[in-house]
């Protein structure tokens, strides 16, 4: 009682003053985030604060997938487990990821996952992984796109920084979950994805 009390109460409050007192943060439409049910936020990946700031702000108990070489890394490895972490290994099909993933919202659970797989560095978000779309199809759950703005700029980069989180509606996905899981059905579910996502991040900029 007293671990999930730091973890998932105390934790994200304190941590999300902090934010808020060294970030002028901003955060839009979170109300649009299912409160119940299955659900697979997906967003762009800027900073290492992204999944920081998503623990802090929203309100729901989340699971993350992160890289697996994060693991590795002491304290942070740590930290990760504690806030519900768990890895996947890039560039390839990491079936216990996926079926971990699964499991989670087969519980109804609240996973994230950020599809480009990295930091994207430029203007263009990178191509999406197919990880997401193929939980979305095969567990019919709802998706939830986010666009981030900001947060590369965040510490130790820069201080007062203009951090703004713009949700968009759950993602009408019907078309896509009435046909086979193909590789190209997956692939252009994804792109979708990736276009909603970029409109989010985009109009967060200028918010």
């Amino acid at each position: 009682m007293l671990y999930q009390f730091v973890y998932y109460f105390l934790a994200p409050c304190v941590i999300g003053v902090f934010l808020r007192l060294f970030n002028r943060v901003k955060l839009i439409d979170f109300d649009k985030i299912p409160t119940r049910g299955p659900v697979i936020l997906i967003a762009n990946h800027v900073s290492m604060w992204d999944p920081v700031y998503l623990y802090c702000f929203v309100r729901r108990r989340a699971y993350f997938m992160a890289k697996s070489e994060l693991f590795d890394i002491p304290v942070i490895g740590w930290l990760l487990r504690r806030i519900r972490a768990f890895p996947v290994k890039r560039n390839t099909v990491d079936r216990g990821a996926l079926r971990r993933a699964s499991a989670i919202l087969a519980a109804n659970g609240f996973l994230v996952v950020f599809p480009e797989g990295t930091r994207g560095k430029g203007e263009e978000l990178l191509e999406f992984k197919d990880g997401a779309a193929l939980l979305a199809h095969r567990d019919g759950v709802a998706v939830v796109p986010l666009g981030i703005s900001g947060t590369a700029r965040s510490f130790p980069k820069s201080l007062g920084g203009r951090v703004r989180i713009l949700c968009g509606s759950p993602m009408p996905l019907a078309e896509f979950q009435g046909r086979k899981a193909s590789a190209a059905s997956l692939k252009e579910m994804s792109e979708v994805f990736r276009q909603e996502v970029t409109r989010l991040r985009d109009e967060a900029g200028r918010l």
